[in-house]
């Protein structure tokens, strides 16, 4: 876990509590996604949410992000992933796909 995780996993975090309209306290980095009831459709959104947010780039294929990832593994394999200031996977580079 590199010394960014905590932070980069609390925006995340952020992020997707915006997205679902809870509060950050209720999310914990061992849930999945499924558990929380994000889709496939808004897990792509989270995604480009924390492109926009962090200023980052990943790739348009994210192998090791699924419904069935925890918060914790989706924001070590984004992380891992990241290219700062790039130009984001969605619309305008291709649409950013996450396994379903």
């Amino acid at each position: 876990m590199s010394a960014q995780m905590p932070q980069f996993q609390d925006r995340m975090i952020r992020l997707l509590a915006e997205q679902l309209g809870v509060d950050a306290e209720e999310l914990r980095p061992e849930q999945t996604f499924r558990e929380l009831g994000v889709d496939s459709l808004a897990l792509v959104e989270l995604v480009v949410a924390v492109e926009n947010d962090l200023d980052l780039g990943f790739p348009a294929e994210l192998d090791g992000v699924s419904r069935e990832s925890t918060l914790g593994e989706a924001c070590s394999v984004l992380e891992a992933l990241a290219v700062p200031g790039r130009t984001p996977a969605g619309p305008a580079g291709g649409e950013a796909r996450v396994e379903g």
